[in-house]
This record gives C-alpha cells, sequence and structure tokens, in this order.
C-alpha cells in the first residue's frame, strides 16, 4: 500500500505546499505565484502522459 512512489510522491506534494507558504509569509510573492500556476500545469502534463502510455488503457482499446 506504501510503495515509495506514494512516499515520494507525498512528500514531493508536502515540500511544494511548505515552500509556497513560506514564500507566501516571507514576500517572495513571484515564487508563491509561479508554483500556483506551474504545478497545476505539470500535473496536467503527467496526467496526460499518463493515459497515452498506460498498458491497461491500451488493452482496453
Amino acid at each position: 500500500m506504501f510503495g515509495p512512489g506514494i512516499i515520494i510522491a507525498g512528500g514531493s506534494i508536502i515540500a511544494v505546499a511548505l515552500l509556497d507558504k513560506v514564500a507566501e509569509d516571507t514576500g517572495i510573492i513571484w515564487l508563491s505565484v509561479a508554483l500556483k500556476l506551474l504545478v497545476p500545469i505539470a500535473a496536467l502534463a503527467v496526467s496526460v502522459y499518463f493515459l497515452q502510455s498506460d498498458a491497461i488503457l491500451r488493452f482496453l482499446r
């Protein structure tokens, strides 16, 4: 259930959220805005890649 991929993904989400909070608190607004824009775009790109390369979806087609 808790494989290495899940632990890394959870840790990276916590790290990005912490970095965003610290950037807002210290006044580095550009970093906070960049994180809020780039993280969803990166997630969308990774999800499209996953849907295109998933073996189960190839089997269902």
